[in-house]
């Protein structure tokens, strides 16, 4: 529990002096690089603090210069953060629109192009999938879960189908990870926070090159069972 307590306040005060540096820094220099390498810091020193490692296989997939929709699974709440660190890229996300609420860390967000979406109505949420399109084909790498929200049981959900018409519309391949053990750490609901390693598998790309529309839902299974195959290779902690 102390662990925790000590983990959020070190976060909570990171964002809150560091974030208004940053956002003025990136104001002068014209680009968002500095925000993002004060956010893998915070990553590295949290995971440090509560002891928490990251093994990582197949990173030689990602490809210098090439732009990608990192597809995963959804277990824990340190999922994104330790993707966004693992991949060494200056991830955009499409996130739950709540999300902006938050004081300070809502205007880093939106400085550094995240998407919010309103997941309350199907309807609502295609403003945010053409906006992350766009800066898809823009050249801008994205993460999202496309089962939505983290799992309560540990198995892998059903997946929405948005995120792969994004894909499809920027014409980027998708990359499907496979994350493991971050249940284990700290699942939905719970405040501690356990030492632990969490296991990230980057698999092949999946093209989406000549893909349609109608072709959303093969690339959906296509991603899923590749995301599926490696949490296979071992069990949830």
């Amino acid at each position: 529990m102390w662990r925790a307590t000590l983990v959020y306040a070190f976060v909570g005060l990171y964002v809150a002096i560091l974030a208004p540096i940053g956002m003025l820094w990136s104001y002068f220099a014209g680009n968002t690089d500095f925000l993002f390498s004060l956010a893998r810091f915070c990553v590295r020193v949290a995971g440090w603090m509560c002891h928490v490692r990251v093994e990582v296989q197949g990173r030689d997939r990602i490809k210098p210069g090439q732009s990608y929709l990192f597809l995963s699974n959804h277990q824990g709440n340190l999922d994104g953060p330790v993707l966004f660190y693992a991949t060494g890229r200056n991830l955009r996300a499409v996130i739950k629109k709540e999300m902006m609420k938050i004081p300070v860390f809502s205007a880093v967000l939106k400085k550094v192009n995240f998407v919010p979406i309103d997941r309350t109505d199907p309807m609502k949420t295609r403003p945010g999938i053409d906006r992350a399109a766009q800066l898809l084909k823009d050249g801008y790498s994205f993460f999202a879960f496309p089962e939505g929200t983290r799992s309560r049981d540990g198995q892998l959900g059903e997946f929405k189908k948005g995120v792969f018409v994004m894909a499809i519309r920027a014409g980027v391949p998708v990359l499907p990870v496979s994350i493991r053990n971050s249940r284990a750490i700290q699942p939905p609901g719970r405040y501690g926070i356990k030492p632990g390693t969490v296991e990230l598998i980057f698999h092949d790309p999946l093209s989406t090159e000549n893909m349609r529309f109608e072709d959303r839902d093969h690339l959906l299974r296509l991603t899923r069972a590749a995301i599926a195959q490696g949490l296979s290779m071992g069990a949830e902690g």
